[in-house]
Order: structure tokens, then C-alpha cells, then sequence
């Protein structure tokens, strides 16, 4: 299916709700992105690459602490007792356990998180948040969250700000997964 095409196949999948349903019987799932589904594809992840990379750039600027380390601190400081189990942790971000072992190890040597046994498992190991981390996760949230509003949600209406709310919800995101 050509792009020239494309909207009259999205539109004949889509009902007065607004909402697509399944393709149409006989339309293969693995067909080609129509202009809409592309622009919305392309749009999500060079918004996303293009913040990340912002935030992570201007967190290390001020702060010393790239995205990946803030992400943790942030984990770690809305965790009871600012501590969790370093395999939560990695599933919570979407990342490896070694990956997170990097993470954190560069944190430990920072003072700003300790690693203890896990009560609960002998096996395990938990991330702690420490005074330091504590401070230097305030000090960067502030300037994260200058930069998130400056680069993103300052340009979104109330309206755009709801609907795209609704459109994470609509593919699967869950709110109390993670927070700023």
C-alpha cells in the first residue's frame, strides 16, 4: 500500500470513536506505515531522542550526573527509605542488570548511593540512597525540570498536555510507573 493511500486505510479502520480497531480482515498487520502512522512514529522518537539527549546534556552541565544516573536517583529518593532491590531498579527503567551495575557503581563512587544486602534475600542486593544522593538528586531534579518544561511540556497546551496523556494510557503506560 502506497502512501497516497494511506489515509483512506487508516480512516477505514478507525470508527466514529475515534479509536482503531483491529485492520480490516484481509490487511496484514506488517503492511507499510501510512503518512499518519509514520509522521506519529517518526514524531515520538526524535521527540523522545532529541530530549533525552537535551536533558542528559544540560544535567551534566550543572550537575555531573547524566540522564541514566539521575534516573536512578530519582527511582532510589520516591522509594521507601530511599532503598530498592537493584533487579526492581533495572526493571523499573527498562534496563539490563549489568547495565545498572554500571549505574550504580559510578553512583557509589560519587558517595551518593550504597549497596546493602537485602533483608529479605541473601542473595540480593539493594541501592541506597545516601544524604549525599539525597542533595545532589534535589539539585538536579531542579534543573531537569527547568529543561523538561523549557524543551517540552512549556510548548503543549493544557488540551495537547490531556491528550497526550490519553494516548499513553491508550497504548499501555502506566502513570504509577515511574514520576519526575
Amino acid at each position: 500500500m502506497g502512501l497516497r493511500n494511506g489515509n483512506e486505510a487508516y480512516n477505514a479502520g478507525t470508527p466514529a470513536s475515534g479509536v482503531r480497531q483491529d485492520a480490516p480482515r484481509g490487511v496484514s498487520p506488517s503492511r507499510p506505515l501510512n503518512r499518519a502512522e509514520r509522521a506519529a512514529w517518526l514524531g515520538l522518537l526524535s521527540t523522545h531522542l532529541r530530549l533525552l539527549r537535551t536533558l542528559d546534556t544540560e544535567l551534566v552541565a550543572a550537575e555531573r550526573i547524566p540522564m541514566s544516573s539521575f534516573e536512578v536517583l530519582l527511582t532510589l529518593a520516591e522509594a521507601p527509605e530511599g532503598r530498592l532491590r537493584m533487579k526492581d531498579i533495572a526493571t523499573s527503567l527498562l534496563i539490563s542488570r549489568s547495565g545498572l551495575t554500571r549505574i550504580v557503581d559510578d553512583l557509589e563512587r560519587q558517595g551518593f548511593v550504597e549497596r546493602r544486602k537485602c533483608p529479605t534475600d541473601a542473595r540480593g542486593f539493594d541501592a541506597v540512597l545516601t544524604d549525599a544522593g539525597t542533595k545532589a538528586y534535589r539539585r538536579a531534579r531542579k534543573v531537569h525540570l527547568i529543561n523538561l518544561r523549557r524543551e517540552f511540556l512549556d510548548k503543549l497546551t493544557e488540551e495537547q498536555l490531556a491528550a497526550l496523556g490519553d494516548i499513553w494510557r491508550a497504548v499501555g503506560f502506566d502513570e504509577s510507573a515511574n514520576a519526575c
